[in-house]
């Protein structure tokens, strides 16, 4: 038999525990006003495309080709492995975890599987290219739904990125 001295001991600690957890969680998430001037800063410095993502369901051989970052090899297995519903898909299949984040940025910067803000996976989501951490932009992507238009997309993601990432984030999501 536990004594009571020991179970409240055991309680008193389990909780500490788990609040720890919870601030650490919490805080990694927040951003100081230095952090976010310094993301501010970064995302209104950074270049971003508004062309169109390639659908890498539909594109042809040449088009995936014709990619920066993406060697033959990696443009056939797009074509072999499709149809793609995610993002991860694609990743697995052209061997995403064994290139480096400036190939992917590149790579996922012209062809992009879309994700539906509502329903999608936190792992689609950090597959996002973006200034932000992956586990940033996942956690802002997930906190704020459900998404009834893309414009509380948009207008919840000012408060992270310049308005020229917001458009080029919009490219990559959708909301159904």
């Amino acid at each position: 038999m536990i004594s009571k001295q020991l179970t409240t001991k055991l309680v008193t600690t389990s909780f500490a525990i788990a609040l720890a957890f919870v601030f650490s969680t919490v805080s990694a998430q927040m951003m100081s006003p230095e952090d976010r001037a310094a993301q501010a800063e970064k995302s209104a410095n950074a270049d971003f495309t508004t062309a169109a993502l390639i659908d890498p369901n539909t594109a042809t051989l040449e088009e995936l080709s014709a990619i920066e970052g993406l060697s033959t090899e990696q443009a056939q297995a797009i074509i072999d492995n499709r149809p793609f519903a995610t993002p991860s898909e694609m990743h697995a299949a052209i061997g995403g975890a064994d290139m480096s984040a400036e190939q992917l940025f590149s790579v996922y910067s012209a062809v992009f599987v879309k994700v539906n803000l509502n329903t999608g996976a936190n792992e689609d989501f950090q597959l996002v290219p973006t200034t932000l951490s992956a586990r940033k932009l996942a956690h802002e992507f997930e906190e704020y739904r459900p998404y009834e238009t893309m414009e509380d997309f948009s207008r919840e993601m000012k408060k992270y990125v310049s308005d020229k990432e917001v458009a080029f984030l919009e490219r990559y999501v959708e909301i159904e």
